[in-house]
């Protein structure tokens, strides 16, 4: 089902509760689930029948541990992760072996560790885990007849598995970040239809909700590289998905422009609080140019969403379309006569245009081009559309 129009407040409440949303989390994370269970099930299987370990509790946790880091530099920051437990976890195991465990012993610990990894390597991560690696020793599992050398091997096997499972069994590198833009895309579409609604009745408050709503959307965008680079770099690790790389350019590339939609789309809405708040207002034509935007900028959610390459092919030339014939009717007679407030509204108008061509796959400089120029000397050639173009 295609996306409903829904305010700001409500969009992003629906990103976390509502039933569509969680059904489409679980649906994302079920190679992550079905790699940690492999992951935690293949080093269990190697600690024990292989290395002959009886109790080999550190190999699963690694693996799991491993498998469950995001983001770019996955397999840089797992090697780290898996240098500093297995470390961690023998000193731990050697030193509580000699001195016992108790508040002092913990001291002695974790400041050996925190020496052994600065000297070991710079990573912060490797730090972080050596230490939390004694803390475990010298707590929850003091040393036993395994000794410390087996707990050591147990949590390399399982960063070493976790690592494997990465490379051998990677998820789509597009998959979340095709779904951070379109909750992205989501909420400018939600702010912009606000925004349109707040002025025809002027109503600020409205505004202003939907202002402080969006604030705290500043996670999600904030996602959108992160995703893009955990993809990067699942290309450039597994041999299976090296087909994708060209889509990952092609993701990385529209980067930029999506964060810019949320952006221009902020300080749209905040223009129109000051707008209303000083009692002006703009033309019905501004109004509609707005919701038309919205609607593109929703339509364009959808698709994100779908992860259908055969709709994009039919839909993204109609969504073209209808931006260029926009871009041919926000001219500066729009606000023409109205306050300097409203002529801000029509020039971030004009720039989430631009965004959301580029989005569609056209270069900054044709995308401007589509605008109707305001100046007598343009940098680019204006390309506008024309009522005959329809013909």
């Amino acid at each position: 089902m295609p996306k409903k129009r829904l305010g700001t407040v409500a969009r992003l409440s629906e990103l976390d509760k509502s039933l569509r949303n969680r059904v489409l989390r679980v649906r994302s994370r079920l190679f992550f689930i079905l790699h940690s269970a492999i992951g935690a099930g293949v080093a269990y299987l190697i600690a024990v029948e292989v290395v002959r370990h009886t109790e080999p509790f550190f190999a699963p946790m690694a693996a799991v541990i491993i498998l469950g880091l995001s983001g770019g530099d996955r397999i840089k920051r797992a090697t780290e992760l898996t240098l500093g437990c297995s470390l961690g976890v023998g000193l731990g195991d050697l030193l509580v072996m000699q001195i016992g465990t108790g508040y002092w012993q913990i001291f002695v610990v974790v400041g050996l560790a925190l020496l052994v990894a600065s000297f070991v390597s710079p990573a912060p991560l490797v730090s972080n885990q050596m230490a939390i690696g004694g803390i475990l020793i010298a707590t929850i599992f003091p040393p036993g007849n395994g000794g410390g050398v087996d707990r050591m091997v147990d949590a390399f096997i399982g960063g070493a598995v976790g690592i494997l499972v990465i490379a051998l069994l990677p998820t789509s590198p597009l998959n979340a970040g095709r779904h951070q833009v379109s909750n992205v895309l989501g909420i400018a579409s939600s702010v912009l239809d606000d925004v349109a609604d707040a002025l025809r009745a002027h109503d600020t408050a409205k505004l202003n909700q939907a202002l402080d709503a969006l604030r705290k959307s500043q996670a999600s965008v904030d996602k959108l590289t992160t995703a893009a680079s955990s993809g990067k770099e699942m290309t450039t690790i597994s041999p299976f998905l090296w087909g994708d790389r060209g889509r990952i350019r092609s993701l990385f590339r529209i980067l930029g422009p999506v964060d810019n939609v949320v952006r221009n789309s902020r300080v749209l809405a905040r223009r129109a609080v000051v707008l209303t708040e000083d009692g002006d207002s703009v033309s019905e034509e501004q109004i509609k140019i707005i919701e038309e935007i919205a609607d593109i900028s929703l339509h364009l959610s959808d698709l994100y969403e779908r992860h259908k390459e055969i709709s994009e092919a039919i839909e993204i030339p109609e969504l073209v379309r209808r931006l260029r014939q926009l871009g041919s009717h926000v001219g500066t007679e729009v606000a023409e006569g109205n306050v300097l407030s409203a002529q801000v509204i029509l020039a971030q108008s004009r720039s989430i245009i631009v965004d959301l061509l580029q989005i569609c796959g056209m270069s900054r400089e044709s995308a401007v081009a589509v605008l109707v120029p305001t100046s007598d000397s343009p940098a680019y050639p204006p390309e506008v559309w024309h009522e005959e173009d329809e013909v």
